[in-house]
């Protein structure tokens, strides 16, 4: 089993295995090209696997900011300029 850390810049996603001999110089690279980790690593059998956790792990996200009322009255102030 490995583990998986997901980087993004705009529309450009990536991966490393963190177990990687050079995960640390590559992460490295990446953060100074304007990437940004997605989430904290993630442990599973094929980076397929990793991105379907990755994917349901957003759709929970997703769903409680759709179903959390405070997002909402967040969302509304921050439009009228109150927040």
């Amino acid at each position: 089993m490995s583990r998986y850390h997901f980087f993004k810049q705009g529309q450009s996603f990536t991966y490393l295995d963190t177990w990687a001999v050079g995960y640390d110089d590559e992460r490295r690279q990446l953060v100074e090209q304007g990437f940004v980790a997605v989430v904290a690593p993630s442990f599973a059998d094929t980076p397929a696997e990793a991105l379907t956790l990755l994917q349901d792990h957003e759709a929970l996200e997703e769903e409680r900011r759709v179903h959390n009322p405070w997002y909402t009255v967040a969302g509304i102030l921050g439009l009228l300029g109150m927040s």
